[in-house]
Parts: structure tokens; C-alpha cells; sequence
């Protein structure tokens, strides 16, 4: 199948921005007579090289116990590709380790053409549109995008919606709170002898971003009461408040 990229996406735009609609796909577009001057920088979504983001995992499911882990993202090159910037992020997880790409346009972050590395292999995405983080995040915004991926067992199609909800806090900061839902179909592609089913399943997540900071944490359901957080801890990230460690208060009982 031939690669495609599409900037297609369904924003409720602010000032600045406008909706062409084209058929039954609906595009962003920019007014350049009000716009700001192009720019690779994202509010919600640093990319210098060196930022570093330390995460908590705890999980949980009614059946099976399952421990708090910790992953590392990291941002260890940076490139402009015209009003694109492509940072690459690598993540240590459980003692493996993946890279990929986020790509930063004048929409925002978006999907991308090409291939990553994952614990499971190399992962290519020969589809991509619509935009996963838009620039800027106003109350009752809502946007759509979608991949189709190739790993080296399964193939998947992946379809994500989103909105902003309101707000919440983060160490004193606002944080803004996005809710997603994303399905996936994947079929498996190796060659096991007998026919094996397609596999959807859908999970929710409330994802909380602070300007200039990025993403603080994550919530991500499923069915069967499965439950994973992702709750940033320490981080080094220019331009952001530095990271300064919460001393516990202890609670002194009377003599």
C-alpha cells in the first residue's frame, strides 16, 4: 500500500484559524492575515534537546496484582524540516528501550510517515492524519486523527477522538485536561496456520498538560476494569520551573 499523509482533522479553530471543508473532510486552515509568524515550538509539548521526563506507573486490575513501574522519556535530537519540527523521543521501559518521532507542525503534534523502534521490533505507520495535540488548547475543542501501522507480528488501524474538558492543577500550575478515546483494530500478520480474528478493543484516556512543561498525567481505562496512570515525578526541561523535590509532611501524634 502507497504512504499517505494528511493534515485531515475536525478542530474548532480560535482566532487565526479557519475550516475549509472539502467534500466530507474537513481541513484547517490559517488566516495569514491574523496569524502569528510560523513556529516549530509547541506550548504543551517541549522538544530540547535534553528535556527529560520521569514518569510513576501504577496499575490495576480486579484480577491480578500488578506493581508501580517508572519510564524515562527523552528528547535526544531535534531537527527543523522546513515549519516542521521533528524531535526524537526515547523512552526506557522496564529496562527496554523505543524511539519516536514527534513532529511538530503549525497545527501542532502530529502523526507521522516512517518508522520507530519498539520492544516488539520496528513499527512503521504508512497512514497518518488529523493531529493527536493541537497548539493551542481552548475549552470545548474537540479534533479526531488516525494511523495504520505495521509491527512485525500485527497490523492495526487506529482511530483516536478527542476534547478539552476543562482544567485542573499540577504543583501550582494549571493543567489542562484533554479526554480521548481511541479504537484499535489489529490483525495478526504472522503466518500461525490457522486463521486468527481481528482484535478491537477501545480505551479511554484524561490526559492533563501544563504550558511549557507538557504532559503531567495520564489516566488510561479499559474494559474489564483495567486502570494505568502515568504521573510525572522529577523532570529537567528548559524553560520550565525546575523540579524541586515535596518533602512528605509527617504527622506527629500527641506525647
Amino acid at each position: 500500500m502507497a504512504q499517505r499523509r494528511s493534515t485531515t482533522t475536525e478542530i474548532e479553530p480560535g482566532p487565526g484559524w479557519q475550516l475549509i471543508v472539502t467534500g466530507a473532510l474537513v481541513f484547517v486552515g490559517c488566516d495569514v492575515q491574523s496569524a502569528p509568524p510560523p513556529s516549530t515550538e509547541h506550548p504543551y509539548a517541549p522538544a530540547s534537546v535534553g528535556d527529560v521526563w520521569e514518569y510513576a506507573m501504577p496499575q490495576s486490575h480486579p484480577a491480578v496484582q500488578v506493581p508501580t513501574t517508572r519510564s524515562t522519556d527523552r528528547i535526544v535530537a531535534a531537527e527543523r524540516r522546513g515549519e516542521r519540527l521533528v524531535a526524537r523521543v526515547r523512552s526506557d521501559f522496564q529496562g527496554g528501550t523505543s524511539e519516536r518521532d514527534m513532529v511538530i507542525s503549525q497545527l501542532g503534534v502530529t502523526p507521522e510517515i516512517g518508522s520507530m523502534t519498539s520492544a516488539a521490533g520496528e513499527v512503521t505507520t504508512r497512514v497518518a492524519e488529523g493531529v493527536y495535540l493541537p497548539r493551542e488548547l481552548s475549552p470545548g475543542m474537540r479534533w479526531e486523527w488516525r494511523q495504520e501501522l505495521d509491527t512485525p507480528v500485527s497490523s492495526m488501524a487506529v482511530f483516536g477522538r478527542c476534547a478539552v474538558v476543562g482544567e485542573d492543577g499540577f504543583r501550582g500550575q494549571t493543567a489542562v485536561h484533554v479526554r480521548c478515546e481511541t479504537q484499535t483494530r489489529m490483525i495478526t500478520t504472522l503466518k500461525t496456520g490457522f486463521a486468527v480474528p481481528p482484535v478491537e478493543h477501545v480505551q479511554h484516556e484524561d490526559n492533563y498538560y501544563v504550558r511549557g512543561l507538557g504532559l503531567v498525567r495520564s489516566v488510561t481505562t479499559m474494559a474489564q476494569g483495567y486502570r494505568a496512570e502515568k504521573l510525572l515525578i522529577r523532570w529537567q526541561v528548559a524553560g520550565a520551573p525546575a523540579f524541586v523535590e515535596e518533602t512528605p509532611t509527617i504527622a506527629v501524634g500527641d506525647p
